[in-house]
């Protein structure tokens, strides 16, 4: 998982322009489309609100006009849009290789859990899906997919991601568990198996971490998009797996997890994941919102 170029942390992001209107990113591999598509654009001629369904047409559109020599173009999953979010950014989300990003919301193909299950849907029984605000907030949510817009961003390589209506699958042998300590074996992260026992103050979290005696190891605070990797968008309440990082708090105010980043915007907010379902943000809000947290826990990382 690529972390802001600059911040000191391991897999620094670093992008190639192609020069045919795509960008490798050389962390993941990924290649994505330079100039996303978004509502007010037309898609190949004719202008259409950008639901769910249009942007899985644009992409497919795309990889069948064979755009900038490649043929698989897809919508993105959650964690990989994740991966190019650089939260040391306001303004806009991505790095600078890419053109300024318009006001609004990325869309993913990765449905919310809640709605592959069939519960919690709203009165007009519209499906949601994972978005992230790449704009103002950079916070990642569950979006109606039909009854709203968003843009969207193709990508290509790594499969053919999740289809439609499709619950996303941990890999095999995705984790090892050993001596207190879990071991991600796709992104070689080695995170703490438990947590703080207590909540604490953003201040209070890295000091924490480096004090951590586990093992004898070396630990720090992870970054947001490195939280975002143990997501397990197959559960809810929490979203996380349960065998691997058991006893998880989740899903309301007092249940964040801290991640090492301060929001850019503000001197006074912080960011954080709620494995709730897995949704992030920066404590900004008013008493009672949903972004609203002056504590939260922290699961350190190396």
């Amino acid at each position: 998982m690529p972390n802001a170029a600059g911040s000191g942390l391991p897999n620094p992001a670093s992008y190639t322009d192609l020069g045919n209107g795509a960008v490798r990113d050389n962390v993941t591999c990924l290649t994505w489309q330079k100039t996303e598509n978004s509502p007010a654009a037309s898609t190949f001629g004719v202008a259409m609100p950008d639901t769910l369904t249009n942007n899985e047409t644009y992409c497919a559109g795309l990889a069948s006009s064979s755009y900038a020599g490649i043929s698989d173009w897809r919508m993105p999953t959650r964690v990989e849009l994740a991966s190019i979010v650089d939260y040391a950014r306001t303004s806009s989300a991505l790095d600078s290789i890419f053109p300024a990003e318009p006001s609004g919301y990325d869309r993913t193909f990765s449905l919310w859990y809640e709605t592959i299950a069939g519960i919690n849907l709203d009165a007009g029984n519209d499906y949601y899906g994972w978005v992230y605000n790449m704009s103002s907030g950079l916070t990642s949510n569950a979006y109606a997919a039909y009854a709203s817009t968003a843009n969207v961003r193709c990508v290509s390589g790594n499969g053919s991601g999740e289809t439609l209506m499709q619950q996303a699958v941990e890999p095999p042998n995705h984790y090892t568990i050993a001596d207190g300590e879990v071991t991600d074996n796709y992104t070689g992260l080695i995170w703490q198996q438990g947590f703080s026992s207590s909540s604490m103050a953003w201040s209070s979290a890295a000091g924490y971490c480096s004090s951590l005696s586990l093992n004898g190891d070396t630990w720090r605070m992870p970054s947001l998009n490195e939280l975002a990797t143990l997501v397990n968008e197959a559960t809810v309440s929490p979203a996380v797996n349960a065998t691997a990082f058991p006893g998880v708090v989740s899903c309301g105010s007092t249940t964040w997890y801290w991640a090492s980043e301060a929001y850019a915007g503000s001197s006074a907010d912080d960011w954080g994941i709620n494995f709730c379902d897995g949704y992030t943000g920066y404590n900004a809000g008013a008493s009672g919102a949903w972004n609203y947290f002056t504590v939260g826990y922290v699961r350190c990382v190396r």
